[in-house]
């Protein structure tokens, strides 16, 4: 059966190696679906409910997925590319070998609290501002994040967090804003440009050409 079709009352559906694309799916109910070696290309998700669902082997691409509920989900080597995540929330859920890349995720209040990371979660080049990252449990080297605008996210600064892999800009970034609170200069150094950059965006000055983390932040 089309899952447009039963998208009101698909919960508990299974579903495997099928393509869906282009599909109109947004509030669909789906609480504790079951999706395996899918792929979903060009779909509409925004406020689907799909807690406690669980996807295996899928990609989303160029999906719009704003205020997808999958609290407490499972998501086991699956990617999602180019998606808009906005104001998502993955609460309480499972991930294992799973990527997002090229994705807006931003203002997330729940994004990811008290998920759980077992073998690889992967953020490259998504904009995560004002999110939550404020995981239950990380494995440890298993969080990767490269090329991401991490501005305003929530964090605990914990073993969870920091034992996460970060690329050059964004340890920089951090240190920058320790150096900017203890004004030590040995830390602004470290830091080097990317000291001036956090310091524009905290007193709000723009230069005449805005730095990418200032960009981002209006998206």
């Amino acid at each position: 059966m089309s899952l447009v079709a039963i998208k009101r009352r698909a919960e508990a559906v299974k579903y495997e190696g099928e393509t869906f694309a282009k599909l109109d799916l947004r509030s669909m109910k789906a609480f504790g679906a079951s999706f395996k070696s899918c792929l979903f290309t060009e779909c509409q998700f925004d406020l689907a409910d799909l807690r406690t669902a669980k996807f295996v082997d899928c990609s989303f691409l160029k999906c719009s997925m704003k205020l997808v509920n999958f609290a407490m989900a499972t998501l086991e080597d699956c990617a999602f590319v180019t998606c808009d995540l906005e104001q998502a929330s993955f609460m309480g859920g499972y991930f294992r070998a799973t990527l997002f890349s090229e994705c807006r995720m931003a203002y997330g209040e729940t994004m990811f609290q008290d998920a759980t990371v077992k073998g690889r979660l992967e953020f490259s080049d998504c904009n995560l501002h004002g999110s939550s990252l404020d995981f239950r449990e990380v494995e440890p080297g298993s969080l990767k994040v490269m090329g991401c605008n991490l501005w305003s996210v929530k964090i605990s600064l914990g073993c969870a967090f920091w034992n996460g892999l970060f690329d050059d800009r964004e340890i920089r970034q951090f240190v920058a804003l320790i150096a900017r609170v203890s004004q030590d200069d040995r830390l602004k150094e470290i830091a080097g440009e990317q000291y001036g950059v956090v310091s524009r965006a905290m007193d709000g000055r723009k230069s005449p050409e805005q730095t990418p983390i200032l960009q981002s932040m209006e998206l």
